[in-house]
């Protein structure tokens, strides 16, 4: 039996084998293996858990800039097509300047442009707000472009109504669905 354990003599203290010594080695290094793996599974859990929340924040108070300036915009153009009648050449007279009496807010819709998570905002809510902004924009010049009241600039006022009727019907209601959503997720989140 002695020259089965004689290559293992360096395990031995004192010229006797330590079986009990070198078993709780093993022992405190399983557990010290098993403690780091159960430790890093676990901070790696907390780490995606909050990236997750951090994502599900940002684009919360993006969603909720985006629809307080949408919504702004869209009270700026009811305004306009309510004043029309009392002063239409603030649109037609040049030397009234009416491109810079006539500007829609864009500050936080510019800034998407730069933001990570916009993309992580519903496709139908930016499509809805870049195609409000757009064919408002393409109304305005039409109205720009007359050099008095006339029907083209009538006609133009009636599609800045349709637009605006639909953004408000259409892209406001679903961007608060989802601002609804993203706050119910962030108190699940947090609880």
């Amino acid at each position: 039996m002695r020259g089965l354990f004689a290559p293992f003599r360096f395990l031995s203290v004192s010229g006797q084998p330590n079986t009990e010594f070198w078993l709780t080695q093993c022992i405190i290094l399983a557990s010290t293996v098993l403690g780091v793996y159960l430790a890093s599974f676990a901070g790696f859990e907390i780490a995606v858990d909050f990236d997750r929340y951090q994502s599900t924040s940002d684009v919360y108070n993006l969603e909720r800039s985006l629809e307080a300036e949408f919504v702004d915009n869209i009270e700026k153009v009811e305004t306009w097509i309510a004043d029309y009648p009392e002063g239409p050449m603030t649109w037609h007279a040049a030397n009234l300047a009416p491109r810079e009496r006539h500007k829609l807010d864009d500050m936080v819709w510019e800034t998407m442009r730069y933001s990570q998570r916009t993309f992580e905002v519903d496709p139908a809510i930016i499509t809805g707000v870049r195609r409000f902004y757009s064919d408002i924009e393409a109304q305005m010049t039409i109205m720009f472009m007359q050099q008095n009241a006339n029907g083209m600039a009538r006609n133009a006022l009636k599609n800045m109504q349709e637009i605006v009727t639909t953004a408000r019907t259409d892209i406001v209601p679903l961007l608060q669905a989802e601002i609804k959503r993203l706050d119910g997720e962030l108190v699940k989140m947090t609880n």
